[in-house]
C-alpha cells in the first residue's frame, strides 16, 4: 500500500502547499482541473510547483466539460477522448503512476443508460490501451449519485471484468452516498483495485470530510483493504480548508490502520 494526499485544497495557496510538502514524503495526487476545480490551469506550469517532491505522483484528470459517455453528442465524446489521451501522455511525461478518470460527467443524468454505458466502455477500452502503452494505470472512479450514477455496484465491479486494461478506483465517500457495500466491492474487485479515495460524509452530500467525521463505518473497510494481497494506492481526498496538521495526522493514523498496527 502507498499512501497519497490529494493536493486540491492546497493548490490555490503555494505557502500551504509548501508547508505540506515540507512535512510529507508520501505520494501526492495532482488535479488537472486546477485549484478546487474552479479554473483551468496550464498543466506543465502547475506541476512545476510540486516537482521538487520526491515521492510518487498520481494525477486526477479533468472532469468539467468532458463526457466519454454522452449518447447524444458524438463531437463531445470524441473531444473528451482526445483530451483524456493528452492527459495520459502528460501523466506519463511527469512520471505519474496513475491517472484517475471519471467514466462520465457525474452531474449529467443517464437518460439513455444502456447507450451511455456502451460509449463509456468503448472509450475506456481505447484509453486503457493507451495507458498500458505509456506504463500508467488508468484508474476508473465510481461517480454520480442516484439517477446520475452510470454504474450500479454490481455493474461497476463487472466493468473491470469486461475491460481488462483498466483498473478500479473506489471512492469510499461516493459509495457511501449510493448505499454500496464498500467492503464487498473492495473484496470483489481484488487485484483489479488499484486505488481508493478516502473521505467521509453524512450519507447525503459529497462533503469530503476527514475520515471519522461523518457516518461511514470505517473498520470493515480497513479490514477489506488489509485483506488485499497486492499493492494499491490509498488517497486522502479532503475538502478545501482542511488544516495541514489534520491531514498529516490522519495520514499517519490511516497508514497504521492499513498495516494493522495499533493507533499511536
Amino acid at each position: 500500500m502507498k499512501l497519497f494526499i490529494n493536493l486540491l485544497p492546497y493548490m490555490p495557496n503555494i505557502d500551504e502547499a509548501n508547508e505540506l510538502l515540507d512535512q510529507w514524503q508520501g505520494g501526492i495526487e495532482i488535479s488537472m482541473d486546477g485549484p478546487n476545480w474552479r479554473e483551468p490551469v496550464e498543466w506543465d506550469r502547475e506541476y512545476f510547483r510540486f516537482e521538487r517532491h520526491a515521492g510518487p505522483v498520481s494525477v486526477h484528470s479533468p472532469i468539467w466539460e468532458l463526457n466519454l459517455a454522452t449518447p447524444r453528442f458524438e463531437v463531445i465524446r470524441t473531444y473528451s477522448y482526445e483530451v483524456y489521451k493528452q492527459c495520459l501522455e502528460w501523466s506519463a511525461r511527469i512520471g505519474a503512476e496513475q491517472m484517475t478518470i471519471h467514466p462520465n460527467l457525474y452531474c449529467t443524468p443517464s437518460f439513455l443508460r444502456y447507450e451511455s454505458q456502451q460509449y463509456a466502455k468503448e472509450n475506456l477500452m481505447r484509453l486503457g490501451e493507451k495507458a498500458q502503452s505509456l506504463g500508467v494505470d488508468l484508474a476508473v472512479e465510481n461517480v454520480g449519485f442516484g439517477s446520475f450514477a452510470l454504474f450500479t455496484q454490481e455493474e461497476f465491479v463487472q466493468l473491470f471484468q469486461e475491460i481488462p486494461n483498466i483498473k478500479a478506483l473506489v471512492d469510499v465517500g461516493h459509495a457511501h452516498i449510493n448505499g454500496w457495500d464498500t467492503p464487498a466491492v473492495i473484496r470483489e474487485l481484488g487485484e483489479k483495485l488499484c486505488a481508493v479515495h478516502l473521505h467521509d460524509n453524512d450519507g447525503k452530500g459529497d462533503l469530503h470530510l476527514p475520515v471519522g467525521k461523518g457516518g461511514i463505518d470505517w473498520q470493515p473497510i480497513w479490514e477489506a483493504l488489509r485483506s488485499l494481497g497486492h499493492p494499491y494506492r490509498a488517497i486522502l481526498e479532503y475538502v478545501e480548508g482542511t488544516a495541514t496538521d489534520v491531514v498529516l495526522a490522519d495520514a499517519a493514523d490511516i497508514a497504521n490502520e492499513l498495516k494493522g498496527l495499533p493507533a499511536q
